[in-house]
């Protein structure tokens, strides 16, 4: 089988199809949102309660990091980070969930990324055993 490699808004938005479709499966009604609204993806809904969702995805097991803007985290947003695993397709991707607090103190910054962007090692991640 040949190296499969996805371009990135491809790993975008496969990563958002995934959490959209394990959502749905759990019995959440889940809304995709368009236009101006980058720091959201999904607006989720289950017993009169809604949730807003900024999905990050990695396509390979061997993918370093996930990447984040931290002057557009929000309060009351989730952020769910998944690894799609393409490079072992009978692997299911894998998902973690992070608040935005979490997501702030977990995401690390370096003068390589610049100011704002900060990142998180899916390495690192995994050793969490909350997540």
């Amino acid at each position: 089988m040949e190296d499969l490699k996805l371009e990135r808004t491809q790993t975008g938005i496969a990563a958002e199809y995934y959490v959209a479709g394990e959502l749905s499966r759990l019995g959440y009604n889940v809304t995709f949102t368009f236009g101006n609204t980058k720091s959201i993806d999904l607006l989720i809904e289950k017993d009169d309660t809604i949730i807003a969702i900024q999905v990050k995805g990695i396509q390979r097991t061997k993918s370093i990091c996930w990447n984040l803007d931290k002057t557009k985290v929000k309060t009351n947003i989730y952020y769910v980070l998944v690894n799609l695993h393409i490079d072992k397709p009978s692997e299911k991707p894998e998902f973690f969930v992070l608040t935005s607090n979490e997501a702030l103190n977990l995401f690390t910054s370096s003068p390589k990324l610049g100011d704002k962007r900060a990142a998180l090692d899916y390495k690192k991640l995994k050793r969490l055993e909350v997540y």
